[in-house]
C-alpha cells in the first residue's frame, strides 16, 4: 500500500503541475474584424485565468527577448483556402500581420490579446467572415502548443 501511494505521489509531481496551468485558463470572448483597407482578418480574443497564481510562460531560453506566451490562429481547410499561408512550413499557418497582448494573466483576471492574418488578394470578405472560426486557437510557450480552443465554425 505504501508503495502505491509513493507511487501515485510521484505521478502527481509530474503530472499536475503542467495540468494546473493549463487549465486555469478558459477562452472569454472572440471576436473578427474584416479590415478591408489592408485585406486583413483579426481576431480579439479575451482569456480568463480561474485559477490561483498568474498564468504566463514557463519557457526559459538562453538569448534576452522572449516575449512569453504566444497567441496562434490555426486555420481549417475552408478559412485556410481564403487566406494566404506561410510557405515552406511543416504547419498550416496563415501569414500573420500582426499581433499583441498580455504577456501573462493575474489570478481572477482576464487578459486580451490580438491577432491578425493576411487575406488572399481577391478574397472575399464575406467568406473569410463565414468561415473565421473554422479555426482553433493556440496558446504556444515556447516552442510547445499548451492549450487549444478549437472554434465552432458559422458557415
Amino acid at each position: 500500500m505504501r508503495k502505491l501511494l509513493l507511487f501515485i505521489s510521484t505521478i502527481a509531481f509530474f503530472i499536475l503541475p503542467g495540468f494546473d496551468q493549463t487549465e486555469q485558463i478558459s477562452l472569454s470572448s472572440i471576436d473578427t474584424t474584416i479590415i478591408k483597407a489592408e485585406n486583413i482578418l483579426r481576431y480579439d480574443i479575451k482569456m480568463k485565468n480561474e485559477g490561483p497564481k498568474p498564468f504566463k510562460s514557463e519557457f526559459d531560453y538562453p538569448g534576452q527577448y522572449y516575449y512569453g506566451l504566444e497567441v496562434v490562429v490555426r486555420p481549417g481547410e475552408k478559412l485556410a483556402s481564403k487566406m494566404e499561408l506561410v510557405e515552406d512550413s511543416k504547419y498550416m499557418k496563415m501569414l500573420p500581420m500582426g499581433s499583441g497582448g498580455t504577456g501573462m494573466i493575474d489570478s481572477g483576471k482576464e487578459g486580451s490579446f490580438h491577432v491578425e492574418y493576411r487575406i488572399k488578394d481577391g478574397g472575399d470578405p464575406k467568406e473569410v467572415k463565414k468561415w473565421a472560426f473554422d479555426s482553433t486557437v493556440l496558446i504556444i510557450d515556447g516552442v510547445k502548443i499548451i492549450k487549444e480552443f478549437p472554434l465552432n465554425h458559422e458557415g
